[in-house]
């Protein structure tokens, strides 16, 4: 039952401090409630503002009540649950769609979590990501749905946390309508052109220089680049700094897209046999670096003797079946997310990529 609060009137100051007294003493108010302002108070009693103040202000240093940050006062068993620090909020993809390197960056949000004794809200986005297959198109609700997904969460959560760790599949688009709205908001896994958010990316370029460097070291003559599906933000970055790191010692190097179907892994390995270059295949995903792989063996392909294969992302995927990755430290990712968001200052951070020798090139 909801609980009855006791009628806060009487005749002067001593009414007013007894009252406050056996308030505090029978804990007679909810607990997360604050009491009455001292303009009501001073109503109340026939006293001025000032004496409701003093009476309240007497109380809170006696440890009868408890004054809070924002000047309102309490029951003192308040405190305990309105003093902790503003949670952390991470906004992702529903739990059953994370892949490995989702699980490896909120072990570093929550190594920072624990560090800064801060609680973590998670926020599982429902429309946000929809996908059946890891190298099948990721489907997203509309613009509307996506927007009003952060309009809830707003609502409901916003005077509770700080920070906002963001899944990188949050459109740019939709986050430019919440400018200086999502509190210490930044992007994981990709970079952000909105100036209100921080976001810690992967550095392409320096995997890029890792991969180049590689096939040159390695008598590969031709890069082939290979894409889960087109419009996922690391991957379309990945992207753009392979062609440019490529372009000089091997010329424009060719993309292909994988999809639901079969037919572009089929493609591929018609293509390579007929190939006379040693080739390094560059996989921008993990799911997808496995697939090739797969694909590869099933055809009886020499790996890595005629065709190599490289991963630019580096999860546990990748690397517990030893595929050559220069790829990036995701739990540390996680970690550096979670501390701008917390602490600030919010900037453009990017990781550099680490070299791991597997057995695919």
């Amino acid at each position: 039952m909801p609980q009855v609060k006791p009628k806060m009137q009487g005749n002067g100051v001593t009414a007013l401090r007894e009252s406050l007294i056996e308030i505090s003493r029978t804990n007679r108010w909810p607990l997360l409630e604050a009491l009455p302002v001292t303009r009501f108070l001073g109503k109340s009693y026939g006293i001025s503002n000032v004496s409701a103040f003093r009476v309240l202000n007497e109380l809170s240093d006696s440890g009868q009540l408890w004054r809070a940050a924002n000047g309102r006062y309490f029951l003192p068993e308040a405190r305990r649950l309105l003093e902790k620090p503003a949670m952390l909020a991470c906004l992702i993809r529903r739990l059953e769609h994370w892949s490995q390197v989702g699980r490896e960056i909120m072990l570093g949000v929550d190594d920072v979590c624990g560090e800064l004794e801060r609680a973590m809200l998670l926020v599982h986005d429902r429309v946000l990501f929809r996908q059946t297959d890891p190298t099948a198109l990721s489907l997203s609700g509309s613009d509307q749905e996506i927007r009003q997904s952060m309009e809830d969460f707003l609502l409901i959560h916003s005077e509770r946390i700080r920070g906002v760790v963001l899944d990188e599949l949050w459109p740019e688009r939709v986050l430019a309508r919440f400018k200086k709205r999502i509190p210490h908001g930044v992007v994981l896994y990709r970079s952000t052109n909105l100036p209100f958010l921080g976001c810690v990316s992967a550095d392409g370029q320096d995997a890029a220089r890792m991969v180049v460097n590689h096939a040159a070291q390695n008598q590969f003559s031709k890069l082939i680049i290979i894409l889960p599906f087109r419009g996922y933000a690391p991957s379309e970055e990945m992207l753009d700094a392979l062609q440019a790191a490529a372009k000089e010692p091997f010329g424009e190097a060719p993309v292909v897209t994988l999809d639901a179907s079969s037919s572009a892994l089929q493609n591929l390995v018609a293509g390579l046999r007929k190939e006379r270059r040693k080739t390094l295949l560059v996989a921008t995903e993990d799911n997808a670096a496995v697939a090739v792989l797969d694909a590869l063996r099933q055809a009886g392909m020499d790996v890595p003797g005629r065709v190599g294969l490289v991963t630019t992302m580096g999860s546990r995927i990748a690397l517990d079946r030893s595929i050559t990755s220069a790829g990036f430290d995701f739990r540390l990712m996680g970690a550096e997310a979670a501390r701008m968001a917390i602490n600030g200052p919010l900037q453009h951070l990017k990781l550099p990529a680490i070299f791991s020798p597997g057995s695919t090139a």
